[in-house]
Order: structure tokens, then C-alpha cells, then sequence
């Protein structure tokens, strides 16, 4: 019996391709009306440079984007995610055959019916099969084993994708398994449409034909309806995900202007997001991307201490509410009386929750971004005097004298003369030295922090370093001024300091802390050779100048934390560890969370002026994490992960057992 053609088939006294012109073109029709309201929100929103760096961003669509190098973190989901992802590139071609089948153009026929046509319809049926496969396990996932990190996600919305995903392969397995029935000429091994052959074998040629087009029709009723169903749902980001990862952050650790173009913030008429259209484009678009996989909450250290923070339900709520607001059809719900999002939408518990440690963004496969939004946020909510009232006295000490600890500049430099013997050049204006020692506010006033940096002044002067520091000229470095939201504050701190800066002469800046490093690399203008103490003393180390020789205690197990400022944001995983490795006899173990997923420890920004109700201290946890791994000492490389690791420890009733210690204070010792 000769091959049945639906398009030819008369339906109601029409043909079939009659039909499939009107699915056309009402299908394209709505689609492309939906993708245009969608992109009006992007229009009307704020600017956001994204095309700096073309061939940097192509990488990465290709490595993240094509390859998806993200997913496989999650192994089994990550697994599934690329096998339906590639099973819809393979199956693109599929599309096209079926639907130019139901127009009657059949352009594509000797193609498919060439012998490289057979070997893609033999992939194209291994695929159908995968794609099939991945999608009940997703559906056995999220309705049995049901992770944690799928609360909150529009349940109903995934199960009716992954469903119409599946009918879409049975549908196609069915149609190609009842063309046999017609024509037995084609001799390809067709592994999926053989599986629905062995079903539909005892059916007759009638029964065969009614089964041939009644599972075609579904099958481009399904197609379409998906086409249509995507951006009006969470599976949005199945057309947004790859422009998503082009116009990827490049620039790790930096924050984002208050307004990009907005040369003067007090020219603004409000600061930081107040409404939807106070985002950037680029955060339009992290909205419609999100996945919904959770994977950035179960990575948050503020959640997995049980801070009222998720950084996946952040984007829900915000995409639900641009969704309300901005409807494709109708008017929304709050139109022309759009909601505050800042302390609204968001609550400003969720907002100071955050540590801006970076793994939420680490973590997702399709580069959304929270925390220059989270900082957006915070600057609105400063701007408008709502932000905790602990906050107001230490931006005036840091206004006044330079400094949080609210005390005089002349004495930024009294820990010098209390250690005596050390010593350090204060450089005046004029001067010149080869490395400039950029101590910061807590390695100058906190008296634990100073142990520190008389450390690493001290390895100085053993290496013989033409080193200096600023001393009463030295301003704090305003990074957790600027994460707070106080821009007008850091802008005041960055021209202070960029004229001390300018008035002398250096080749590097070194610094105790992370964050000085980060925010005076990424956050000041101009370029710095700026680098932290554990880089410039593994180079010593390397270069012969200094050589560690002295064994610490056999009893210690030693485990290094990767501060997030250090670690995430600037991707310093191995000097600090090499460092460590060069002190002789060090026994060594690695907690389960390192490097780019290490576990923040609470501290560095909000944290340390203003507490937030949790269920466990994120330190806490993370001492637990290096108990685990066999240690009983914790290295660190950042003060403030130093306070918050001894603080821990003693509330934990562990000193008996656990110790905290600088990565310096150590390496000193072994000198």
C-alpha cells in the first residue's frame, strides 16, 4: 500500500495541508506576538552594557551554552538536562520534515531518503528514545524523590512541559512506526519507531492509517502549543538560556554602577531599584532564564543556615511579579501603579541576608546573576532610610574618620610601634617604594586583625621588601560600604584614596584582606598591580628568598577555607594552598566544599554590623564541615573569616578541639 500523506488526507471536505497552514501561521503568529510583549519589558528598562569582549562571550556560549559544562555538577539532572537539550537540537531537522509534510513541500524527502539521511534518522531515533528516557526520570525525580531544592518551583508548569515533551517523541515514534505498515522500503535501523512497531503489530492497514494521522496531528498540535506555552511559563528559558550566557557577567567580584551613564548619582531621582523597570534589560532577561532547578539556593550558605534568603525564589518572585504586571494579554494587575520591589516584593530580610559570597551565581548553569541586584536593591533601601538602623552610626564613623571603628586616622598606624620587631616605612606624599602594604580598616584598629598584619610585615622585612604603608593617609577600602548600598559614601572613599594613590610611586599593592584586594582591582578606576599577601609570599617562596623550615605540631590535621572574595570572585584556589604546602611536614586534608563551591562563613559584609536571625551560624556549619574531613585546625586567608571561625568555635564549646588560624600567622611560625 502506497505511503499515506496527511496533508493530502481530506478532512471536513478541506486537505490537510489546508490546516496545517492555518496551525502555521496562527502558531508563528502568537508566538511572535508573545515574544514582543516580552521584549517591551526589556526595552523599557535601565541600560546594561553587554557587548564588550565578543569573542570571550562566544566561548562561553559554546563551552556553557552548547557543551553546558555547568550541568553535569549535578550529575544525574545535569545528565538528563544535556540529553534533552541535544535531543532537540538533533530533532530540530525532524520539525522542519514534519511540518514542510503537513505544507505538502517535501523539499526535505530526498534528503532524509539519502544514505545520510538514513544514518540521521538512525540518531534521530537513539535520541527520541534518550529524550524520552531523561524525561520520565525528571518526572520520577520531582514526583518521588522530590530534592529540596525544587520547593518552590512552578510544579504544575514542569510536569505539563515534560509531559508535552514526551508526547511529542511517543507521538513521532508512532507516526514513524505506522509508516511501515505502508512502505517497507526503508530499511534503516530505527530503534524508537521499532520499539512502537512491536505495539502496533497486530493492528490492520486501516487501523494503521488512522493511527499514522491521527499521531501526526497531535504531534504538531503539541508542538505548537509548547511553541507558545514556553514564554509564557518557567520553560521560558529554553529560548532566553543561550542569549543569557552571551550576555554573561565576564567580570567576577565587580558591582555594577548605580546607573550605567549616570556620570553624577545625586542627578538620579531615586538610587537602586524601586520598581520592576529600575532593573537592567540583563536582569529582565535573568528572570525569564531562570531555570527553576534550585541549584543556587541548595548552594547558599545564608539558606542552609536558615536565613530568610533564596536566591531561586528571589527570581520567582520577581518574574511572577514582571508576569502580573506586564501581561501579554490584558492589563495587569497593578498596570500603571507598578509595586515596590525593595523591601515589597523582596523583604528587606531576604535583602540583608545575602553575603554576596557568590555561589548562587557560581552555581547556575545559565548565568543568572543576583548579586548586583541584591546591592541594587540594598541602595534603594539606604536611599530611603530603611535599612537597619546599626548601620547608620558605622557609615558615620566611616564618613568622619575614614574608618568603622569610628578612631582617629593618626593612630591607623600605632600597631607598627606596638610590635617591636618590626618595622614599617609610612610613605608621604612624593614617595617612592617597590610594594605598597595597603593594610585596610580592621588589619589597622581590630586588635586580633593586627596579629596579622604584623605578620606579613614581618615576612617583609625577612625578604628584604622595599615595602611601605600609608598610614594616617590610608582610608578605609570601602568594599563593605559599597555591598551595603552606600554608593554616595564609596564614591567619596574612592577619590580619597585615588588621590593618596596618585600622589606616590609603587610598582604592586599587597593586602591582608580579600575584599581591599577585590574592590580596589574591580571597583576603583584605573589598573592595579594589586595582589593578596598569599600570592606575593608564594612567590618569594618559589623565588628562594623565603624558606619555611620549621614543622608545626604532628598532633594538627590542617584543612584550608577558601574565602568567597578570594576564592569565587577571583579564582585564587591554588597559591594560598601551595603556601600552606610549602610549610615541611604539614598534614593536609580537603573539606568536601572547596574551591568554587567553598561554604561561606558569614562574614565580610552585612554580617559584621548588623546580626540576622538564622538557625545555625554559617561558621558553625562550616567548622562542622572541616571536623568532618579529619581536621582540627582551619586555615584561612581573609580576617573576617578568621573572627568569624575563632567566634564559632568558642560558642561551639570546640576549643579543646578545633583551632582557627591566618594562613600568614602560620606560615610566619615555620620561618
Amino acid at each position: 500500500m502506497d505511503v499515506i500523506y496527511p496533508a493530502r488526507e481530506i478532512y471536513l471536505g478541506l486537505p490537510g495541508c489546508v490546516y496545517m497552514w492555518i496551525i502555521l501561521v496562527c502558531g508563528i503568529s502568537l508566538f511572535a506576538y508573545v515574544i514582543c510583549k516580552r521584549y517591551l519589558l526589556i526595552t523599557e528598562c535601565q541600560a546594561d552594557p553587554r557587548f564588550s569582549s565578543i569573542g570571550q562571550r562566544i566561548s562561553g556560549l559554546f563551552t556553557f551554552g552548547i557543551i553546558q559544562k555547568r550541568q553535569p555538577r549535578y550529575l544525574l539532572a545535569g545528565v538528563g538536562h544535556i540529553l534533552i537539550f541535544w535531543g532537540f537540537v538533533v530533532l530540530g531537522l525532524r520539525s522542519v520534515d514534519l511540518i514542510t509534510q503537513g505544507l505538502d513541500f517535501h523539499f526535505l524527502e530526498p534528503v532524509i531518503e539519502s544514505s545520510p539521511g538514513r544514518i540521521y534518522n538512525s540518531i534521530k531515533d537513539v535520541f527520541e528514545l534518550l529524550v524520552l528516557a531523561a524525561c520520565v526520570v525528571a518526572i520520577f525525580r520531582r514526583a518521588v524523590v522530590r530534592p529540596k531544592r525544587y520547593q518552590g518551583s512552578h510544579g504544575f508548569e514542569a510536569y505539563l512541559v515534560l509531559g508535552l515533551i514526551c508526547l511529542l517523541m511517543i507521538t513521532d515514534m508512532v507516526f514513524e512506526a505506522s509508516a511501515h505498515g505502508f512502505d517497507d522500503s526503508d530499511k534503516a535501523w530505527l530503534p524508537a519507531a521499532g520499539l512502537a512497531a512491536n505495539l502496533l503489530i497486530s493492528q490492520d492497514q486501516n487501523s494503521l492509517g488512522i493511527i499514522h494521522q491521527s499521531s501526526y496531528w497531535l504531534h504538531i498540535i503539541a508542538f505548537f502549543f509548547m511553541l507558545n506555552l514556553l514564554p509564557l511559563s518557567k520553560h521560558f528559558h529554553i529560548i532566553t538560556a543561550l542569549p543569557n550566557i552571551f550576555f554573561r557577567k565576564l567580570t567576577k567580584g565587580s558591582i555594577k554602577p548605580a546607573r550605567w551613564g549616570a556620570d553624577d548619582i545625586e542627578e538620579l531621582k531615586t538610587l537602586g531599584v524601586e520598581i520592576l523597570t529600575d532593573f537592567t534589560w540583563k536582569d529582565i532577561l535573568d528572570f525569564y532564564t531562570c531555570t527553576e532547578c534550585g541549584r543556587c539556593s541548595d548552594n547558599c550558605p545564608a539558606n542552609a543556615s536558615g536565613r530568610p534568603l533564596s536566591p531561586k525564589m528571589i527570581t520567582i518572585k520577581l518574574r511572577d511579579h514582571s508576569y502580573r504586571n506586564h501581561p501579554v494579554f490584558g492589563g495587569g494587575k497593578n498596570a500603571g501603579k507598578d509595586s515596590r520591589i525593595a523591601g515589597g516584593i523582596i523583604s528587606s530580610d531576604e535583602i540583608w541576608s545575602c553575603t554576596t559570597c557568590g555561589a548562587c551565581e557560581e552555581e547556575c548553569p545559565v548565568f543568572i546573576g543576583y548579586i548586583d541586584k541584591i546591592v541594587d536593591m540594598r541602595r534603594n533601601l539606604i536611599e530611603t532610610a530603611q535599612n537597619p538602623k546599626t548601620f547608620n552610626q558605622v557609615l558615620m564613623h566611616i564618613e568622619k574618620t575614614g574608618n568603622p571603628f569610628g578612631k582617629p586616622a593618626s593612630k591607623r598606624a600605632d600597631w607598627i610601634k606596638e610590635a617591636e620587631d618590626i618595622s614599617a616605612r609610612i610613605i608621604k606624599k612624593g614617595d617612592k617604594v617597590d610594594v605598597l602594604y595597603y593594610v585596610d580598616s580592621f588589619g589597622s584598629y581590630d586588635p586580633r586583625i593586627q596579629n596579622i598584619a604584623v605578620s606579613i610585615v614581618r615576612g617583609l622585612n625577612r625578604a628584604g621588601i622595599d615595602f611601605g604603608i600609608l598610614g594616617p593617609r590610608e582610608k578605609d577600602s570601602g568594599h563593605q560600604v559599597r555591598r551595603l548600598g552606600e554608593e554616595g559614601l564609596f564614591s567619596f572613599l574612592v577619590e580619597e584614596n585615588m588621590d593618596t594613590l596618585s600622589s606616590i610611586s609603587f610598582n604592586r599593592i599587597i593586602t591582608t584582606d580579600p575584599h581591599a584586594m577585590n574592590t580596589i582591582k574591580k571597583d576603583y578606576p584605573g589598573s592595579f598591580d594589586i595582589v593578596h599577601y598569599s600570592q606575593f609570599f608564594l612567590s618569594l617562596v618559589e623565588s628562594g628568598k623565603l624558606r619555611p623550615g620549621n614543622t608545626p605540631p604532628t598532633d594538627n590535621i590542617y584543612t584550608y577555607h577558601d574565602p568567597c572574595y578570594l576564592g569565587r570572585h577571583n579564582e585564587i584556589y591554588d597559591e594560598p594552598r601551595r603556601l600552606l604546602m610549602s610549610i615541611p611536614g604539614i598534614r593536609f586534608v580537603e573539606m568536601k566544599k572547596s574551591r568554587d563551591r567553598g561554604f561561606c562563613c558569614g562574614g565580610g559584609d552585612v554580617i559584621l554590623w548588623h546580626e540576622i536571625k538564622e538557625e545555625t551560624r554559617m561558621a558553625s556549619l562550616r567548622i562542622q564541615m572541616a571536623r568532618e574531613a579529619g581536621a582540627n585546625v582551619i586555615v584561612t586567608a581573609c580576617p573576617f573569616c578568621l573572627i568569624h571561625f575563632e567566634d564559632a568555635i568558642k560558642t561551639s564549646g570546640l576549643e579543646k578541639e578545633m583551632k582557627a588560624i591566618d594562613l600568614m600567622e602560620l606560615f610566619i611560625s615555620t620561618l
